[in-house]
């Protein structure tokens, strides 16, 4: 993708850095954490492009003060793209973000709720509500403005649940605007979307509708919108051909799996740093097979079930009994929510209840670390023999991909319920997260499974993930939408 190519405007609720202190006092620029940076960060730079966001922390709001309309110059970060922050009133950030987004959209795309008891919609979700559809109009403002600015019409690579309106309201502010919306996130299927209130769900799925192109992940969640859009009045949606009829446009879904990029992962774990947290893995392992999960601390990671499906393979192989350890790399994830905060105690009940009960003085059967550790992470990509990635619902799931990337003889237990299975499933060992036996069964036949076999294996997971590096995730999205400006320059001239 060159700088010759249409300018680049993405739209995500967090920035590509984090504007924070350092010990000097100084605001300094961190890097922004996960895989959507890392993938949309190499196309604004060539392409010189914007990227408007919500200033989370007083760093980003202090430099957005500071600066004329939010608009912060990256150069003098040593970056050549451009950052717009939105300063959002914290009352109306709130509902859009904790009350709707990940109260609401969260819990019902990944069948979250425990439906005798919840949800209970009332008059907070109206006022949450009307946050979220406020914060979507403010998006859909700055990026018209920024629209205006640019030297030929933009790319708009609106991402994920958080803005799911902004489609829609951008195209009444720029009716030939080339937009397309990504999902990060697993798509309820139409049944359990009905869960939501009418408006809600409208809004939503009509809001997603106002793109050009719509991506997910995998072939399930792209299914699930194309089902749950047809029941809307006045939309048609073709499923053979992946298309959808609204409003007189023609709107794409697309399937585009997002990866992650081997080259600094592959430099983190040839550091010092990261050696020696190898060192010390592989003492405390001793002669043990490895199980390693690297979660956060999220409803949908299953990490209780996880623990279960382990004990239940110990209990059912007591002659893996001091033969094998699991351990747990666990990061804290929303911690200011109640339910969150009750679910990592319940994972660690569940591990402490597991090691009393079958543990013994010399060896206890699993060990949870939880911290931010990012090399003690990368370290154990390299040693497991049995990485574990059972989430109830995910919409990818890098993990799966993260681990292949540095280990050649690790077996990968995967969930069929990860968008990642869509495209790894066939070299790792499927299972459904819900039912312990065929997860304990999994767990065996990965621990004694032939190395050839496992060696194979972890050859054509490694493959996969190498052959669709981030740029090409981006790079879809572009050649989608030039295909929507030829086909209407063709319409207008024909």
């Amino acid at each position: 993708m060159s700088a010759l190519g249409p300018p680049i405007i993405v739209a995500a609720n967090r920035g590509p850095v984090s504007f924070e202190r350092d010990e000097k006092g100084e605001l300094v620029a961190r890097r922004g954490a996960g895989g959507l940076a890392t993938a949309l960060i190499g196309a604004l730079q060539e392409a010189r492009g914007i990227w408007v966001a919500a200033a989370k922390s007083g760093g980003d709001r202090e430099v957005a003060a500071g600066s004329e309309g939010g608009r912060i110059d990256m150069h003098a970060y040593g970056a050549t793209y451009g950052l717009r922050y939105l300063d959002i009133p914290p009352e109306i950030y709130d509902g859009y973000y904790n009350g709707i987004s990940n109260g609401v959209l969260w819990f019902v795309h990944h069948y979250l709720w425990d439906t005798p008891r919840t949800p209970s919609f009332g008059e907070g979700t109206e006022r949450s509500w009307a946050g979220y559809v406020a914060v979507n109009r403010m998006f859909a403002q700055a990026l018209a403005e920024e629209g205006d600015r640019t030297r030929s019409e933009p790319a708009y690579l609106v991402q994920d649940y958080h803005l799911a309106m902004v489609p829609r309201f951008l195209r009444e502010l720029r009716p030939q605007a080339l937009i397309a919306h990504f999902s990060h996130t697993p798509i309820a299927g139409l049944t359990y979307l009905r869960t939501l209130p009418g408006k809600i769900r409208e809004g939503v799925l009509r809001g997603m509708l106002g793109a050009d192109v719509l991506g997910f992940h995998s072939q399930m969640w792209a299914e699930n919108f194309l089902m749950s859009a047809r029941s809307l009045s006045g939309v048609r949606a073709d499923l053979a051909r992946s298309r959808i009829t609204v409003e007189g446009r023609e709107v794409m879904v697309r399937i585009q799996p997002i990866s992650v990029d081997a080259g600094p992962m592959r430099a983190a774990a040839a550091t010092q740093e990261v050696r020696d947290r190898q060192h010390e893995l592989n003492r405390w392992r001793g002669n043990n097979r490895l199980i390693l999960r690297v979660d956060r601390l999220e409803l949908t990671k299953n990490i209780a079930r996880g623990f279960q499906a382990y004990e239940l393979l110990l209990k059912r192989r007591p002659d893996w009994r001091g033969r094998v350890r699991f351990l747990a790399l666990l990061s804290p994830s929303r911690m200011d929510l109640a339910e969150y905060r009750t679910y990592t105690e319940e994972c660690l009940a569940e591990a402490e209840r597991v090691n009393r009960e079958l543990g013994e003085e010399d060896w206890q059967p699993v060990e949870v670390r939880v911290k931010d550790d990012y090399a003690s992470v990368i370290a154990a990509y390299g040693l497991y023999d049995v990485l574990f990635v059972n989430p109830v619902f995910d919409g990818m799931n890098l993990v799966a991909m993260e681990g292949p990337l540095l280990n050649r003889r690790g077996v990968l237990v995967l969930s069929r319920n990860a968008g990642a299975y869509w495209r790894l499933g066939r070299h790792a060992l499927a299972v459904n997260p819900f039912d312990l036996r065929e997860m304990a069964d999994a767990l065996e036949t990965a621990l004694e499974m032939p190395q050839a076999e496992r060696a194979r294996r972890a050859r054509g997971l490694s493959r996969l993930v190498l052959t669709n590096p981030p740029q090409r995730w981006v790079g879809r999205q572009i050649e989608d939408l030039e295909r929507v400006r030829r086909r209407r320059a063709s319409a207008q001239t024909s």
